[in-house]
C-alpha cells in the first residue's frame, strides 16, 4: 500500500468515524421524534373517536331526555350521568383535568339553555369533590328513566378521554355484572 492510500485511508477513516458517530446520534434522535408523531397522531385519531363517541351519545340522550315527564327527572337522570362520568374517571385514581373539562363539556351541550339549579349544581360539585363508588353511581343511574346501555355509553366515552386504563375497563367490567345482576 502506498503513502498516499495510507494517508488517505488514515483521513478518510477519521472522517468516516465522525460521519459514523454522527450518523449514529442522528439514528437515535429520529426513532424518538418518529415515536412522538405517532403518539401524537394517535391522541389525535383517539379524540376524533371520543368526538363522534359523543356526538351518538348526544343523539341517543336527545331521545332519551324526550321520554322524561319531569325537570326532576331531568336533573335526576343530569345527576346520575355525571355520577357514573366522574366514577370512571377517578377509578384509575388519576381524575384528571382533561377528564373533568371533557365530562363538564359534555353536559353543557347535553343540557345548553338550561340553568342548573343550585341545590343540583352542589351534587354535582360534590360528585367532582368526591367520586361515588362505581356501585353507588350504578345505583342513582337504575333510579333514573335512562337507558342503562347510555350508561354503558358514557363510561367508554370517559375511557377514551385520557387513554384507556386498566381499571377503567375494570369499571367497564363491574358495570355488565351490575346489570346482569339485577
Amino acid at each position: 500500500m502506498s503513502f498516499f492510500s495510507k494517508l488517505s485511508d488514515s483521513v478518510f477513516g477519521i472522517f468516516n468515524k465522525d460521519t459514523k458517530d454522527e450518523n449514529k446520534e442522528v439514528k437515535e434522535v429520529l426513532p424518538e421524534q418518529a415515536e412522538v408523531k405517532i403518539e401524537e397522531k394517535a391522541e389525535v385519531k383517539e379524540e376524533v373517536e371520543v368526538l363522534s363517541e359523543i356526538d351518538a351519545l348526544k343523539k341517543e340522550l336527545s331521545g332519551t331526555f324526550d321520554n322524561l315527564t319531569s325537570m326532576d327527572e331531568y336533573w335526576e337522570a343530569i345527576v346520575a350521568i355525571e355520577a357514573v362520568a366522574t366514577s370512571c374517571a377517578s377509578s384509575d385514581k388519576d381524575f384528571s383535568d382533561k377528564e373533568r373539562e371533557e365530562i363538564k363539556t359534555f353536559v353543557q351541550k347535553i343540557n345548553p339553555n338550561k340553568e342548573v339549579p343550585s341545590s343540583i349544581k352542589e351534587k354535582i360539585d360534590e360528585l367532582y369533590a368526591n367520586p361515588l363508588p362505581l356501585n353507588k353511581a350504578y345505583l342513582l343511574a337504575k333510579d333514573t328513566k335512562v337507558e342503562m346501555s347510555v350508561f354503558e355509553d358514557i363510561i367508554e366515552v370517559v375511557m377514551h378521554t385520557d387513554g384507556v386504563k386498566f381499571e377503567e375497563k375494570v369499571v367497564l367490567n363491574a358495570w355488565h355484572d351490575f346489570k346482569q345482576a339485577a
